[in-house]
């Protein structure tokens, strides 16, 4: 935990920061901290970037877009230390000028890994489809559909834990996310699977009727999903199942037969 006196030196370094050489298009900001003694295998503890990163909000906070070069600086040139205030920063200013910050959030998330843009979706864009999920929702539905494969996976996994935290948004994401299932989903299936995984657990209601509109389906994607996704036994899943246990389609029959084995497990356990 940091001590008052530390908070005092590093408000007053990232100042001194701030006011020499930051306008000298000095974006090396280390040197606010490298006094700082603690280190954890040999990285600066968490919490001092996250202060650090408040107090250059709270200096820079209203000048938006003559910072972008210097939060792009810090993503792209100044390793984990500057991934980490990035995320900070723009956690706490991406909502005061959205159509900026999204801009330069795509741009990062064009040139980097799964990973990364997975830790900077739950740093960033979690809070805000919780807190606004009028304003942001949209955004994710969009990347989720038009992004790269590797930003589309991260929008799929951010909808699961927003569901998870959230479930009176779940109206909204199922409807998004069967809109998806007639196009070919590929390697994202898995995701969209527990997506729905977790919809079922969530939302009952929700989840059976999927089976209402979907359950005439022949489309194996589709027949797979719900098959997949089964988490208790209700009696209009069966009859539709039984169905798909005598298609002529392979995938669809090996789907509605695995399925058929585990609703008789389910419906023994309940009785």
């Amino acid at each position: 935990m940091l001590t008052i006196d530390w908070k005092e030196r590093l408000t007053q370094d990232t100042d001194s920061y701030l006011q020499e050489k930051l306008p000298q298009q000095d974006y090396d900001f280390e040197i606010i901290f490298n006094a700082y003694p603690e280190r954890s295998n040999g990285k600066v503890p968490t919490e001092v970037i996250n202060f650090i990163s408040g107090i250059i909000v709270q200096r820079l906070g209203k000048h938006h877009a003559e910072q972008i070069p210097f939060y792009r600086f810090l993503w792209f040139k100044k390793g984990d230390n500057g991934k980490q205030a990035f995320a900070a920063i723009l956690s706490k200013l991406l909502h005061k000028e959205p159509e900026l910050y999204l801009n330069l959030l795509e741009e990062i998330f064009a040139k980097t890994e799964a990973e990364d843009i997975g830790a900077l979706m739950d740093k960033i864009m979690l809070p805000l489809c919780r807190k606004y999920p009028e304003q942001y929702l949209n955004v994710i539905f969009g990347w989720n559909k038009r992004g790269s494969k590797e930003l589309t996976a991260q929008a799929l996994k951010l909808l699961t834990k927003l569901v998870r935290r959230n479930p009176e948004l779940i109206p909204q994401v199922f409807t998004h996310i069967q809109s998806l299932w007639s196009y070919p989903l590929g390697d994202l299936q898995s995701l969209h699977l527990a997506l729905l995984k977790n919809i079922a657990k969530l939302d009952e209601e929700a989840y059976l009727g999927a089976w209402q509109e979907f359950g005439i389906s022949r489309t194996p994607q589709i027949v797979e999903l719900l098959c997949g996704s089964i988490e208790n036994y209700h009696p209009e899943i069966e009859a539709h199942v039984e169905l798909w246990t005598k298609s002529g389609n392979a995938r669809v029959k090996k789907a509605g037969t695995n399925a058929m084995k585990a609703l008789l497990r389910k419906k023994g356990a309940k009785k």
